[in-house]
Order: C-alpha cells, then structure tokens, then sequence
C-alpha cells in the first residue's frame, strides 16, 4: 500500500554535512549530533542510523527517554543529555551507565550522578547569558563550593550561547566566551581540572573556531538548513564563502482527487478562497495534523510535475487543496512535494518559515511523528 505522505533523508546530505564541519574542528575536537526531540522532525532512529555511519562521536538528546530508546541499538554509544530530568533520584537505574554524558545545573544532581554504580559522566551548565538552566556569579561559585567540599565529582562543564544565529555584530556572544571562560578558571581553582569543556551549537562552530574547546554539538545545520541568514551573511564574511550545506529532508505525498469547480466557487472552510475561473483542484491528504503549518492557507505552494501549484482555502486537519489548473498531465496518483526539490523547481524550509514567520527549525521539528521516513542514497 502507498504511503499518504512521507519523508525521504538523504544519507549523501547527512554525510556531506558531517564532513564539512568536521573540516572546521580539530582532531581533538569531538562532534556531537544533536538528534533531539525527533531529530528535528527527521526521526530519531533513522537519523541516528545515518550520524553513526556518518562517523558523529556522540549523539545529542534533550531527555533520558530518548537516550533509552538509543540505547537499545547503540549500546556502548556516547549519548549526551542536554535538557533537565525531572524525578531523576527515581531513575537512578536508568542513569547508571559510563556512556551517557549528563549535563545538569544544581549540586543534588550532581550528588545522585556521582552515587550512582556505574555513574555517567557529569557536566555541569553554566548560564553564561541565556538565563535558562545552570548558574552565574555567585551561584555558581557556591554550587562548585557544594561540590567539592562534598566530595562529588564532574567531568565537563558546558554553555550555550543565545544570539549567535541572530546578529550579525557577535559582541554578546564574545562576552558569553569570557564569563565561559571565567567560569572555567573558577572551576580549576576549586580543583576540577581536565573537564570537558562544550559551548557551540551550529552557528557558533561555524563562527568561533576559538569556542570550539573539546566538543561542538550540530544540530539544526546536520539537517543541512542555516540557523538564520545572519549566520550564512556572517560566515561568508570571514571569508569561507566555500562552506555549504545540504538539506537533508524532502516530504512528499500524493494527489489522492483532482475536481473541476467552475468560476466563483468557494474552496474550503470558511468559504476564504473563491475562485475567479474554472479552476482544476488536487487534494493531497496532509494537513495540520501531519504538521502542516495553518498559516500556508491560500498562502504556501507545493510542486505537482514540477511546478508550483498554489495552497487554496485553508489547510484541513487531514487535507490540502491545490491549484493544478496550469499543470494538464497531473493525475490521482501523482507524487506531490511539499519540502524539497523536484525538477528546477524547490521548496524548502525556509520558505515555509518565511510564507508563516517563524523558523525553519519549527517548520521541520512540527512535522508529525507518524510520517513515515525512508532512507534515500
């Protein structure tokens, strides 16, 4: 039976991206992939599968439950847990393995993780400006207090920066790299020595070949899409014009009922599109439920043959109409493009961020779960 929708990874573009930034980094550098939360809406397992053979040396996640399901394919793998266990001196089982990498923020998690046989290896946050997770100023000294006079133990130390991907001026961001580094030398002179020491997402490894320290963490640009325009503007100005990124991620679906309305015919919900000619209408069977962003409704396009085929009314729950009245061979059956590209024609995420305002990590990561992907070489 043929899928309604689904997705196609392109194994070439995976490891052409993992290439090109492991270029950037030193040998001693290590990569992580960051597949959290889906993998931004590109499937967690599926690509896992294509960063492990692409020859990433650690997988990023958000949550112990993804870590899990991980686990039980790559059982000696390197996963790094980025965001907040909740109920974590409950879960002393699940955590007690040498390979999971455990960033955490206050001195009783720390006190749990150093407990646990065998204990994962601990990274503390340090809120260098984000003000989200970890601590700053004094906080932080009491925190690295706590730890050492308990006797406890980390093995690396880790920020995040907030604005690299937004401005082209980088001033906050070099301010983040000093407190960083102010937080490492008080680390040091508590006695923690030889951590490993992360603080760069995609745009800041891309920009602050000196912030690279031990470990870098990929993520939106694994996928082959540009944090933000600043970023791709930044980059070329300092001169790596040559550095390029494929996009990973192409959705498809197909026509499953083409209709023939006559001029003056409302189309949809709400009655909010009407046409003003004899129109031919597909309908593909993807909504909002799949992921389909509400706001492309008599606003976004996708290709059909080839050729850009305009959204009419607003996007269903389940379905979509589509303007074909300029492309005659299209019949019920017809592969349809909703991100990617098909002839000389594409859609991207970008577009879609920019037809909807927002992000093109949003566009990608809301694509449902239940769409299928397929590995393509």
């Amino acid at each position: 039976m043929k899928d309604r929708t689904w997705i196609e990874l392109s194994r070439a573009a995976i490891s052409a991206n993992l290439k090109n930034f492991r270029a950037l980094l030193s040998t001693k550098t290590l990569l992580t992939a960051v597949i959290k939360s889906n993998a931004y809406g590109h499937g967690l397992l599926e690509t896992a599968e294509l960063a492990f053979q692409g020859g990433a040396d650690l997988f990023g996640v958000n949550s112990l439950e993804e870590a899990k399901l991980l686990r039980g394919k790559y059982p000696e793998f390197k996963i790094l847990i980025m965001g907040e266990t909740p109920g974590l001196a409950e879960r002393i089982s699940e955590v007690s393995d040498p390979n999971f990498w455990i960033i955490v923020s206050r001195t009783e998690e720390v006190r749990i993780l150093t407990n646990c046989k065998p204990s994962p290896k601990i990274h503390l946050k340090v809120d260098t400006g984000m003000a989200r997770l970890g601590y700053s100023g004094t906080d932080l000294e009491r925190t690295l207090s706590e730890i050492k006079s308990e006797g406890l133990k980390i093995d690396g130390i880790a920020t995040h920066f907030a604005s690299t991907e937004d401005v082209l001026e980088q001033k906050y961001s070099k301010e983040q790299m000093k407190t960083f580094s102010e937080a490492i030398l008080l680390a040091e002179k508590f006695g923690f020595k030889n951590l490993v020491k992360h603080a760069c997402a995609s745009a800041s490894t891309m920009l602050f070949p000196e912030a690279h320290y031990d470990l870098v963490r990929v993520g939106i640009s694994l996928y082959g899409l540009w944090p933000s325009l600043q970023t791709r503007l930044s980059l070329h100005l300092s001169g790596k014009k040559d550095f390029n990124l494929s996009p990973v991620l192409s959705w498809k679906t197909r026509i499953v009922h083409i209709k023939t309305v006559p001029e003056d015919s409302f189309v949809g919900y709400g009655s909010t599109y009407q046409t003003s000619a004899s129109t031919r209408i597909a309908v593909v069977p993807v909504g909002y439920y799949e992921g389909l962003d509400r706001k492309l409704s008599n606003n976004g396009v996708m290709l059909v043959n080839g050729k850009r085929a305009k959204i009419l009314g607003r996007i269903c729950m389940n379905m979509t109409m589509l303007d074909i009245t300029h492309i005659h061979d299209a019949e019920i059956g017809d592969v349809v493009t909703i991100l990617g590209k098909e002839r000389e024609e594409e859609i991207s995420a970008d577009d879609h961020a920019n037809w909807t305002y927002t992000i093109n990590y949003e566009v990608t990561t809301r694509i449902s779960e239940s769409v299928p992907k397929k590995i393509v070489e």
